[in-house]
């Protein structure tokens, strides 16, 4: 991506009377409660994106307080003198560091025609949580029919075939109507003719698109999903009955909607009605599939990219939900910029964990405030940054709190790191089991006796000089064969590599889990912060820097 959205600043639109956030080129996880505006954001990135393929006027209305379909804050238009409504997005320019700035009001649409926007919408992709429930409404009589769902959330982001936008060719016939200002004549003849030629071409290419999703979402369901299951899932998504448009008047005309129709095979044997067999979880696996196919063969050139995502995993556990957050920040979606929205706070403190040491590239936002008044984005702090706040509030015992936190995660992320899987979602592991276990799972790699006996307590800057720095004494040793050189070099060449950096490396962090769980009986155990004897703040400051070393030791270690 040449381009990242660097800041969006929100006037009097939804849930907003004046918003800014600010992003500067950063991938973002926002908490926001109901009612907080978490929607409007969405909202917004979407409208803004969409207007560069819409005219004037459909833009307009959004802004136009006379206009019923005015998107305008409530509270903000009971004001003396409203502010006018207004979305703006600026966008830098990753190479130059030049920003541009995009506004839509009533009276700007400064995104109409414009390259970066109109590439950016249709590279760009949102998802939102109603996909998941569309996905599985169907009552038991019901034809699995994803037409209605595929035509709201698929095709808008669907990329142009042959010079022409499907989501464009489609709002061209979607009405049925063939004839609106009632043509008479040759007028008339060609407006039928007309409708049907439009029909026919959406026709011809929706088979294609739903073709290449449907197989893309195949592969995605086996990576990401099928480890687990007890009999083979096969998938197939397919245009059963095409759109089509007959007759030449208003007597004869017929209009056709197109019906996509989801099966599902277990082991080869077909699963008439996948609603009412397989349960919510299963169901959300093979939506997540679906629409991750769609954003992945729907892939599209453009200097912007977003990956706009609104409380999307609210019908998945915990276990399936982190599957999905892997998935994520893995390089299936790197070339996006993410934008993941949440109402759970647990949620967000669980992904916040997952993203870990790579969160310079993320900005960690909660909403704050309601539409009536104001909502603002404060930066949601980390744990060690709130103990760092308390300590210098003098607030010991709540800075010692968010230490235990922060010590707790780091511990997590560690194990998880040493042992390379992730803990059971749910399952609770003290910060001093998961140290230790971490711990014993790095001493594997390096002999205990090296590491008690050499590799502990050794300054960093005096580790390379544990073994000789050349191999002269063994050129010089006459009682050495050839042969018997080269192999000692070559052993001695793999000590020099363990102690400068694999074995360093692990030593470097077990090291500092040894000083943490010094400090875990006193500063770092709950227990002890109502005991008889106060807690101080050099202490605790200690334990900050022991804590920092620990988080540092790790990011060192898993470069």
């Amino acid at each position: 991506m040449k381009s990242r959205l660097h800041y969006i600043a929100i006037t009097n639109f939804k849930g907003f009377r004046a918003f800014q956030l600010k992003l500067e080129g950063r991938h973002l996880l926002l908490y926001g409660a109901n009612g907080a505006g978490k929607s409007s954001l969405y909202w917004a990135l979407y409208t803004i994106l969409q207007s560069a393929r819409k005219p004037k006027n459909g833009i307009a209305k959004y802004f136009d307080p006379s206009n019923q379909q005015n998107l305008l804050n409530l509270h903000e238009q009971k004001e003396a003198a409203p502010k006018s409504g207004e979305i703006a997005l600026t966008l830098r320019d990753t190479a130059t560091r030049n920003d541009t700035t995009y506004r839509i009001s009533q009276a700007d649409h400064g995104t109409f025609n414009q390259p970066a926007i109109l590439k950016g919408d249709l590279a760009s992709d949102f998802i939102t949580y109603r996909f998941f429930f569309g996905f599985s409404h169907f009552r038991n009589s019901e034809k699995f029919d994803l037409w209605p769902l595929f035509e709201k959330e698929i095709l808008p982001f669907c990329v142009s075939t042959g010079g022409q936008v499907p989501h464009d060719m489609w709002q061209r016939i979607k009405s049925g109507e063939p004839n609106p200002r009632n043509h008479a004549g040759v007028a008339g003849t060609n407006a039928y003719d007309s409708f049907k030629n439009n029909t026919q071409q959406f026709a011809n290419i929706l088979p294609g698109i739903v073709d290449s999703i449907s197989t893309e979402a195949q592969k995605f369901y086996d990576t990401h999903f099928a480890a687990d299951d007890p009999a083979k899932v096969t998938l197939k998504l397919a245009v059963t009955t095409p759109p089509s448009a007959t007759g030449s008047n208003q007597q004869d005309f017929k209009f056709v909607l197109p019906v996509i129709e989801f099966g599902v095979q277990l082991d080869g044997i077909t699963v008439t009605k996948p609603q009412s067999f397989l349960n919510e979880a299963k169901l959300t696996q093979l939506a997540l599939s679906v629409r991750f196919a769609a954003s992945l063969v729907n892939l599209h050139e453009s200097d912007l990219k977003l990956l706009v995502l609104d409380d999307l995993l609210v019908s998945l556990d915990m276990s399936n939900r982190m599957k999905v957050v892997d998935i994520l920040l893995s390089d299936t979606f790197s070339n996006y910029q993410k934008i993941i929205l949440t109402h759970e706070l647990g949620f967000f403190r669980e992904f916040r964990r997952r993203i870990g040491g790579n969160h310079a590239d993320w900005q960690f936002v909660r909403l704050q405030g309601n539409a009536a008044q104001n909502i603002e984005a404060r930066n949601e702090k980390d744990d060690l940054e709130k103990a760092e706040d308390y300590l210098n509030g003098h607030d010991i015992e709540e800075a010692a709190m968010f230490l235990r936190k922060a010590a707790e995660d780091t511990a997590k992320r560690y194990r998880e790191w040493a042992e390379g899987k992730a803990l059971p979602p749910g399952q609770f592991f003290s910060l001093t089991e998961n140290l230790r276990a971490a711990k014993n799972k790095l001493l594997e790699g390096i002999p205990t006796s090296m590491y008690e006996r050499v590799l502990k307590g050794t300054p960093k800057d005096h580790r390379e000089l544990l073994i000789s720095a050349d191999d002269t004494d063994l050129d010089g040793n006459a009682a050495l064969q050839p042969a018997d050189k080269g192999k000692l070099k070559s052993k001695r060449n793999d000590l020099r590599t363990v102690l400068k950096h694999d074995g360093w490396a692990k030593m470097e962090v077990v090291e500092a889990v040894d000083r943490v769980l010094e400090m875990t009986e006193r500063v770092l155990n709950p227990a002890s912060h109502g005991s008889a004897t106060p807690l101080y703040e050099e202490e605790v400051r200690r334990a900050k820097k022991l804590i920092d070393r620990l988080e540092k030791a790790l990011l060192e270690a898993q470069k």
